[in-house]
């Protein structure tokens, strides 16, 4: 019971590394949602992992993710419009629980990417937003330090090829001892 429980502890860390990884690389983007703008096919408290991709790709009708300006926090909503301007593209983006569409027009530098639903699990961004604060994530990396420690140290028992090993030098050989013939 103990080993598959540090076997799944050493695979969510294996899976969360990757997924840091890939997030500093700008691979994935991970995005809690913080509203009901887009319910009912995104809610409040899901985790979004969205991957890049290209404005110029960017149609009507994709869920993006983009930087609003009024209030400097990422705005995940539906594209109801795209135009070419000053260098780059004006979206006009609309929450799908929403009856107006946004206050401003997004724009957007040609040549960039913008994060889009890969993934959406539900009630994921409470999970995150939980282990994510410190008198949570704190005692749980405390924890994962000593399974692994424990993990480490020595389980006392002789390994099967000692036990061999042990059992072979207590069986007296006939032929050294002088047997009969």
């Amino acid at each position: 019971m103990g080993g598959a429980a540090l076997w799944v502890l050493a695979g969510l860390g294996v899976l969360s590394g990757l997924m840091w990884g890939a997030g500093a690389l700008g691979l994935l983007h991970p995005l809690v949602v913080v509203s009901g703008s887009m319910q009912p096919g995104i809610r409040t408290g899901d985790l979004i992992v969205g991957v890049p991709l290209a404005i110029e790709e960017v149609e009507r009708g994709d869920v993006i993710t983009l930087m609003s300006a009024q209030t400097q926090k990422f705005v995940t909503h539906r594209v109801v419009g795209i135009e070419p301007a000053d260098g780059g593209f004006a979206v006009v983006m609309k929450g799908d629980a929403n009856d107006s569409v946004d206050g401003e027009p997004y724009l957007v530098a040609a040549g960039r990417t913008v994060p889009t639903p890969w993934v959406v699990v539900p009630g994921g961004g409470y999970v995150v937003e939980t282990i994510s604060r410190p008198p949570v994530a704190i005692p749980l990396l405390i924890a994962l330090a000593a399974l692994v420690g424990l993990a480490a140290l020595p389980s006392g028992r002789p390994r099967d090829d000692d036990e061999a090993d042990a059992a072979a030098s207590v069986v007296p050989d006939a032929s050294v001892s002088g047997g009969r013939p």
